[in-house]
């Protein structure tokens, strides 16, 4: 599910769902954060009805099987929401015509329809679960792509139960006949994966001229253009080779760890390499440690659609800085700040300059 805002209107029919998800999920990022709780702090009988809903579905987790699509389950809970209502004929006869359904009673409905929904979904997906093949989920017949636009990220939960986070303008290709015999995706962009271990079906991703496999673990990828692919292991252990490589050609990353795997196709490996940098977006964060302008400029591109021009003095600076929701012109004026440079926006373009306080 995508990031953003949630309304704060003070009607009822204000309230994004979505983000109210994503906020008992713990997947929100902190601007939303502060703005559904200040939505269910002006709704405080609605914020009672979801925390007691969050408390009896997180009891159900247990029971749910990790095939679970949460994607399909929000979409359904949506049509149900957004579907005019259905008043029995009996109460429709004796209803008063002229005076609207009150709006606490239209709350508890949907409440009541979410509930009802995550239910019928839990109980629907254990049957689901059991009725699949001998992988213990549905087999996709067919290839599925996800993508994320700029500034967007996304969450995606595959049939084996691995969940997928999608950085900013990143795609991934889940492979037809995805666990019949092989767990296969392809990725162009940059993920957070979060995998179900399966010795039987291994887990690989094809990213940039590489191959990672899981041997049971969370990590990161990211593979850009002309900047090889780099992977960063949070737990457990990857292999990671040149695509089509021998089996000797892998290297073994251990928690902690991170290797870049060049254009030039050599592998340089950082044992307690991986550092915030490498999984700080996945929480809407955007660090940048010693970073060049070339990666500065791309990385506003893609969180912000901002195609940055900078003054050829500025090639060899490098930056630090940690953003976290700021707007685009805010991060715009720290940089030049740190740069002690000018500058100067119009629509999707940004230019920056040396100015008078410039730094030495």
């Amino acid at each position: 599910m995508a990031d953003k805002t949630p309304n704060q209107q003070s009607s009822d029919d204000s309230a994004d769902w979505e983000a109210i998800a994503r906020f008992y999920a713990g997947e929100s990022s902190p601007e939303e954060r502060a703005s559904v709780q200040a939505w269910l702090d002006a709704h405080p009988a609605d914020a009672a009805a979801l925390g007691a809903l969050s408390d009896v579905t997180g009891k159900l987790v247990a029971a749910t099987p990790p095939d679970l699509d949460v994607e399909a389950a929000l979409r359904t809970v949506n049509q149900r929401r957004d579907a005019a209502d259905v008043v029995p004929i009996a109460r429709h006869r004796s209803a008063r015509r002229t005076v609207p359904p009150a709006a606490p009673a239209r709350r508890w409905q949907r409440i009541a329809t979410l509930a009802a929904a995550s239910i019928v979904l839990a109980v629907g997906a254990r049957m689901l679960w059991h009725s699949g093949d001998d992988a213990g989920y549905t087999v996709p017949s067919s290839a599925r792509t996800y993508a994320t636009a700029v500034g967007q990220r996304d969450s995606v939960r595959l049939p084996d139960g691995t969940r997928v986070v999608l950085a900013p303008e990143s795609q991934m290709i889940v492979a037809a006949g995805y666990g019949r015999e092989t767990r296969e995706v392809e990725l162009r962009g940059e993920a957070y994966f979060d995998v179900h271990h399966d010795e039987a079906r291994p887990f690989l991703v094809r990213a940039g001229g590489a191959d990672i496999r899981d041997l049971g673990t969370t990590f990161t990828v990211r593979a850009t253009s002309g900047q090889g692919v780099r992977v960063a292991v949070t737990s457990g252990s990857v292999s990671l080779a040149p695509a089509q490589s021998a089996p000797n050609a892998a290297v073994v990353l251990q928690p902690g760890d991170a290797a870049t795997l060049g254009t030039d196709g050599r592998t340089l490996v950082e044992r307690g390499g991986a550092i915030e940098t490498d999984t700080a977006w996945t929480r809407g964060r955007l660090v940048f440690r010693e970073a060049s302008v070339a990666t500065v400029r791309a990385e506003l591109r893609r969180w912000y659609g901002i195609d940055l021009q900078m003054d050829s003095s500025f090639a060899s600076r490098h930056l630090s800085m940690t953003f976290d929701g700021e707007s685009a012109d805010r991060v715009l004026e720290v940089i030049a700040l740190s740069l002690g440079a000018e500058v100067t926006r119009q629509g999707t373009t940004a230019v920056i300059k040396p100015g008078s306080t410039r730094a030495r």
